[in-house]
This record gives C-alpha cells, sequence and structure tokens, in this order.
C-alpha cells in the first residue's frame, strides 16, 4: 500500500477491523470466565487460555497495522484465527458452526489489503482450517445418539458450504479490483486533462496578452502613418489650394500650377491611404480568399517563392486572415535570416477536417535548443492558437526552416487548386 490517500483509509479501515476482533475476544474471555466461575473445567481454562492468546496476537497486528506493512497485519491475523480456530474445535466441538465461520474472515478480510496474487493462499488457508476443524469435531460429534448421515452432514456441511462462499468472495475481489483499476485509470486521465487545460489556459492568456499589446502597437503605428503620411499630403493639399485660390485673380497660370500640384499630391495621398488600407485587411484576400492572395504575397517578396496550393477553398475570415499573416511573417524572417540564395516554398491543402500550410526556406536555419524564438515566431503561434490551430517549427543549422501550420477546419465554398512560382 502506497501512502497517499487511499493508503491512509485502507489502515484505517483493518485498524477499525482489528479492534472489532479484540473487542469481541473480550467478550468471549469474559463470558468463559463467567463459565468458568460457575463451572470450572480443563475445557474452559482452554478456551480461555486460547482467547487470552488471541487478545495478544491481534494487538500485535494492531501495532503493525499502524506503521508497517499492511499484508503482515492480515497474514498475522489470518494465522492466529486459523489456529484459533482448529485448536477451539478441539476443546469445543459443539461449537464448530462459530469456528467455521471464524475461519472465514482471513479470507474475507484480506481482499482489499493483499495482493490479487496472494489471495489463494488464503483461500487455501481458509478450506483447510475449515475442514480441519470438521475432522476434530468429528470423532465427538459421532457419539451422539442420531442417524449417522445426518451427524457426518451436520459435521462436514459447514466446510463445504466455505467453498461456494469463497468463490463469492473471489469474484467480488476481482469486480472490485477491476473498478478500482479503470477508476484510477480515470482519475489519472481526469488529472492529466485538468493539467493539459490549466497549460492551454496559461497560454491562452499570455497569448491574448500578447495579442493585447501587438494590437495597441500596430494601432500606434497605423496612427504614426497617418499622421506622417497621408495626413501630410492632405494638409499640403489645403495649404496648396489655399494659395491657388489667393492667386486665381492675379495670375491665373501660377494658379493652374498649384491646382496641379495640388492634384499630384491628392494621388499621393490616395496612395498612402491605399497601402495603409491594404496593410490591414488586402482586398484581394477578402474577394479571392488564400488562393490569390498567397501568390500575391509572394510576388512581392524579395526571396524567390514558390506557391503551391492543392484543393484549397475558402474559409472563415479569421482563419484566412491569421494564415496569410502568417505567410508574410514566414517570408520576411527568410528573407531577413535566411541569408544569400534563400527560396522559399509555400504549400497548402485540405485533408479531412484540416487545413495544413506548410512553409519551407533553403536558408541558414537555426538551434531550436539554444535560439530563442523570435517575435515573428510568437506572433506566428499567437495567431494560431485563437483559431485553434498550431505551429510546427522544423529547423537545424544548415538545413533551412519549414513551419507547418495545422488547423481543424472545413471550407466553406468548393475546393479549388493553383499553383504560382516567382522568382
Amino acid at each position: 500500500m502506497n501512502s497517499d490517500g487511499t493508503g491512509s483509509l485502507a489502515r484505517r479501515r483493518l485498524r477499525q477491523l482489528i479492534y472489532a476482533l479484540i473487542v469481541t475476544t473480550g467478550v468471549l474471555i469474559a463470558l468463559n470466565i463467567a463459565a468458568a466461575c460457575w463451572r470450572p473445567t480443563v475445557w474452559v481454562f482452554g478456551m480461555l487460555a486460547l482467547l487470552v492468546v488471541e487478545a495478544l496476537v491481534f494487538v500485535v497486528a494492531l501495532h503493525t497495522a499502524r506503521r508497517g506493512p499492511l499484508e503482515r497485519s492480515v497474514a498475522t491475523l489470518s494465522i492466529m484465527i486459523w489456529a484459533g480456530a482448529v485448536l477451539a474445535s478441539w476443546i469445543s466441538p459443539l461449537t464448530l458452526p462459530m469456528h467455521s465461520v471464524a475461519a472465514l474472515i482471513p479470507a474475507i478480510s484480506a481482499v482489499p489489503y493483499v495482493p490479487r496474487r496472494h489471495l489463494p493462499h488464503y483461500f487455501v488457508g481458509t478450506l483447510a482450517s475449515a475442514f480441519a476443524c470438521a475432522a476434530l469435531a468429528l470423532p465427538l460429534v459421532t457419539s451422539v445418539s442420531a442417524p449417522v448421515t445426518v451427524k457426518y452432514i451436520a459435521t462436514l456441511g459447514f466446510p463445504a458450504v466455505t467453498a461456494p462462499i469463497l468463490l463469492v468472495v473471489w469474484h467480488t475481489a476481482t469486480t472490485m479490483r477491476d473498478m478500482a483499476i479503470i477508476a484510477r485509470r480515470n482519475a489519472d486521465a481526469l488529472r492529466s486533462s485538468q493539467r493539459l487545460l490549466a497549460e492551454r489556459a496559461d497560454q491562452l492568456t499570455a497569448s491574448r496578452a500578447r495579442l493585447v499589446a501587438v494590437t495597441d502597437a500596430e494601432r500606434r503605428r497605423l496612427e504614426q502613418d497617418l499622421h506622417d503620411g497621408a495626413q501630410q499630403q492632405l494638409v499640403a493639399v489645403a495649404v496648396t489650394l489655399q494659395l491657388a485660390r489667393q492667386t486665381a485673380a492675379d495670375d491665373a497660370e501660377a494658379c493652374a500650377e498649384l491646382i496641379s500640384e495640388a492634384g499630384e499630391l491628392l494621388q499621393t495621398a490616395i496612395a498612402e491611404i491605399r497601402r495603409l488600407a491594404q496593410g490591414i485587411y488586402p482586398p484581394l484576400l477578402a474577394r479571392d480568399g488564400l488562393r490569390a492572395a498567397l501568390p500575391a504575397a509572394a510576388a512581392r517578396s524579395p526571396v524567390p517563392v514558390r506557391v503551391r496550393v492543392d484543393r484549397i477553398g475558402r474559409y472563415r475570415q479569421d482563419i484566412e486572415t491569421a494564415l496569410y499573416y502568417c505567410c508574410l511573417e514566414a517570408l520576411q524572417n527568410s528573407a531577413k535570416h535566411g541569408g544569400p540564395n534563400t527560396t522559399v516554398v509555400i504549400t497548402a491543402h485540405q485533408t479531412s477536417g484540416t487545413l495544413l500550410l506548410t512553409i519551407s526556406d533553403t536558408g541558414r536555419g537555426f538551434d531550436p535548443a539554444q535560439d530563442t524564438e523570435g517575435s515573428g515566431l510568437t506572433n506566428m503561434k499567437d495567431r494560431l492558437s485563437v483559431i485553434g490551430g498550431t505551429l510546427t517549427i522544423d529547423t537545424a543549422p544548415g538545413l533551412g526552416t519549414r513551419l507547418t501550420a495545422t488547423i481543424p477546419t472545413q471550407p466553406i465554398q468548393p475546393i479549388g487548386g493553383a499553383r504560382y512560382s516567382s522568382a
């Protein structure tokens, strides 16, 4: 038995059983003392001595049950009960039914505390002691005036009934142990699930915190880009138009030049706003999905990229957005860290219930055990975790890097295919 809560409970139950045996033995000792006072005989004093010895052995077993192995305590109890039942049958054959019942106690009480492979020893000991009790009581019983058949049935019937009782005990023990094994496995599975859920919750909490920080940083960047880019262009347009209005009456040629300059500034501002809008959510991705947006992103990459899309359909907006920006992040990492002559291959395909996106490059690679993940890989993992996906990183120094995004999903529009290469 182990020392956890289950072991402590079993130890407490065994002590309660031993206390009950001690109390029962004490009552029998009191009855025998009363019998000795009323009619002292050798048999009464013999039974009294046997009960005292049993009580002492039970006290020793109780001490063992407090600290020592439980099986040792059960073995001590069993040997004493068997020996006591046999001796009591010799001393007092007329009380054979009580001794036969007492001989069953070891087999029944051993079930929760003894390994299953040792239970047959207790069953054999119980049967042997029961038949020994009957054999010792048989001479006295046969001397009683009664039909021979009745006397033998009365004597041998009690140990014979012991066998089916032990079969019931064995079946019950097997059922209890099977249920205990199943309960233990379920408890282990539950603890494992709770641990995984706790880890998942911690990861989601950290991921959401990082996403909030990235969102705030992106919002500030957009504000800065609008302030430094399109807003300045529009302010310049307003100033130019104001100058054109002032010079319209005096110098028509200068006014036309200012209006033309304002038009150019306005076109620049429109282009800047369009660039910022495409950075927020590309129109091509919204209109045609990943089949069109991934090749377009590859065309703008500074490193050669091949895109292989095999049976890709349309998916939810959050899935397509996450995968698109993961590709952009991966292409940026390959261009920045891959080194010269780096090439990239992007593949995407739909399996049963799973969308797989793989970005492989021929760059320098890195050692995951020594190099910490950069913000790019962390952002990719965070984006995928929000949609229930995972990112697998396969890399080594000099062997390039392969990133695999796995998302459990089904397409919401028919699946098609496309191939694209960018040099």
